[in-house]
């Protein structure tokens, strides 16, 4: 072969070469571009799909009774949304979201619509500032926590655990309990928020759709249903007895004040449009065998839960402050007996909003005690104007008792109806602002506290017992929780995501 016909063959042999080259590089370049497509695609009918969960989202907290929608166009596509309630605020979100070339991807969120108890519910104590407990006397039986520092002085039992955003300090003497041991104490935490019950009319109404009502005698005394104007109750006194207890049932609300005291029986929240007064003991007719379970096992926990459901569990949800014992008794009114209210000489050091960018008092962050109100992060309580420290008019009704509805016969002052040894309080009692008041012996407060502030004097001794139904923390089961339309919190909260198979997508 000469040289001709050898580079005759090198040439075919290059071209052929480069023709195959080219095809698979053709190839790989439309596979790439075909992969990039459908990549695309799949991220457009994904978005689809967000957008629609989204869309539920924001139609649920305008309206809890949303059930989705069909056809939603968006870009170079559309959404399907179905929106189905579970049970105790829980709702299932599926959207679909499908390109115009009948692409389609379908994603599936279980939420907590905002409806659901605050967390601030779990603790036997809460105090959205600084937390105190002072003296030995003192026995919390449950979880406890604040925002803010949380002091123990006297060395105070606490059986569970201590949270608290600041430092925790026992000045030195061991917090008895299981409170004392170092993996039960949590210092720093996470600051949780209070629900705000500025605005009623959340619960004005829930009130209104569950159809709550408080009898006595089988008088009914507060209906949230009927009438022009259901709400417009103004000031109430509610007094039960063993015979004629104060039977509840739902959520109700009052837009004044609330005196309250005795024998109740039943299941639902009071709220009040500013002061609830506990003017004497408050005890359940129907209570639980025992105000707590015989361990924290969770199997006791949730036992414990299941045989006392029905039994009676009473809410009280003050937008301004809840009170408790005869104030009156106080050199203030002209009362210089030995035995005296005494919460105010705490109290009146308490409650002003010039707290800093924390929100916190005693921390002296920024802006704290600089006499300049930061609405943007110390309107505390969402009203738009300045508190300054508590003061009588605080405390005090907002008109004579004379003038409240329901005024027992014979009452023509508080001190008529109100005593300075209330020795039994068993409620789940919430305010944003102060709890505050004297109590007698051997007080048993079954159920739960939580406030921005407290002040509370007590005698020889103060147990508080957490009631475990408001918050089985052992319980998945949503439908388990008893719900008595408590403040709830209105943020939503995601429980599970998942994307599910959809027939009729390419991917």
């Amino acid at each position: 072969m000469d040289n001709r016909g050898f580079s005759l063959i090198i040439t075919i042999a290059f071209l052929l070469f480069s023709l195959i080259s080219g095809l698979s590089f053709s190839i790989m370049i439309q596979n790439e571009v075909e992969s990039v497509i459908k990549s695309n695609n799949s991220n457009l009918t994904f978005y689809l799909a967000e957008a629609g969960i989204e869309k539920g989202i924001s139609e649920l907290l305008k309206d809890s009774s949303y059930k989705g929608e069909t056809g939603t166009p968006l870009g170079k596509g559309y959404f399907d949304v179905e929106v189905s309630k579970l049970g105790n605020n829980q709702y299932q979100i599926v959207s679909t979201g499908y390109l115009n070339n009948g692409n389609s991807k379908r994603i599936e969120v279980i939420i907590n619509n905002g409806e659901s108890v605050s967390p601030v519910f779990d603790y036997s104590y809460f105090i959205n500032n600084w937390g105190w407990y002072w003296g030995r006397n003192i026995t919390s039986n449950g979880d406890v926590r604040s925002n803010g520092r949380f002091d123990f002085v006297g060395s105070p039992k606490v059986e569970g655990h201590i949270y608290a955003g600041d430092e925790i300090d026992d000045h030195g003497r061991k917090i008895r309990g299981s409170g004392g041991q170092e993996d039960h104490q949590h210092a720093y935490s996470e600051k949780l928020v209070m629900p705000n019950l500025q605005e009623l009319d959340y619960y004005m109404e829930l009130a209104t759709d569950r159809g709550g009502q408080v009898k006595i005698g089988g008088a009914l005394v507060i209906d949230n249903v009927f009438g022009d104007d259901p709400f417009e109750s103004g000031n109430i006194v509610l007094v039960g007895t063993p015979s004629q207890p104060i039977e509840i049932d739902g959520p109700v609300v009052v837009t004044g004040d609330v005196v309250i005291k005795g024998v109740v029986k039943g299941q639902g929240t009071i709220y009040a449009g500013r002061n609830i007064f506990i003017a004497d003991s408050l005890t359940y007719k129907n209570a639980p065998a025992s105000p707590r379970p015989a361990s924290q096992n969770p199997d006791v926990v949730d036992g414990w839960v299941e045989a006392n459901k029905v039994k009676d569990l009473l809410g009280l949800a003050s937008q301004e402050n809840i009170i408790v014992g005869d104030y009156t008794k106080d050199p203030y009114f002209g009362y210089y007996g030995w035995d005296r209210w005494w919460a105010r000489y705490w109290l009146f050091s308490m409650g002003s909003e010039d707290v800093g960018m924390d929100g916190i008092p005693y921390t002296y962050d920024e802006g704290e005690r600089d006499g300049v109100f930061q609405k943007e992060y110390e309107d505390l309580d969402g009203d738009g104007v300045f508190d300054d420290n508590y003061n009588w008019e605080d405390v005090k009704t907002s008109v004579d008792i004379t003038k409240f509805d329901n005024l027992p016969p014979g009452v023509s002052s508080f001190s008529d109806i109100a005593t300075l040894y209330p020795h039994k309080i068993e409620c789940i009692a919430y305010t944003n602002h102060a709890f505050a008041g004297r109590i007698g012996y051997g007080v048993k407060c079954n159920g739960s506290v939580r406030s921005k502030d407290k002040a509370i004097v007590y005698r020889n001794t103060v147990t508080f017992n957490y009631d475990e139904r408001i918050h089985s923390k052992y319980q998945d089961d949503p439908n388990k929780f008893i719900d008595i339309g408590l403040p709830v919190d209105r943020t939503i909260k995601t429980v599970s995501w998942r994307e599910l198979k959809c027939s009729e997508s390419q991917f």
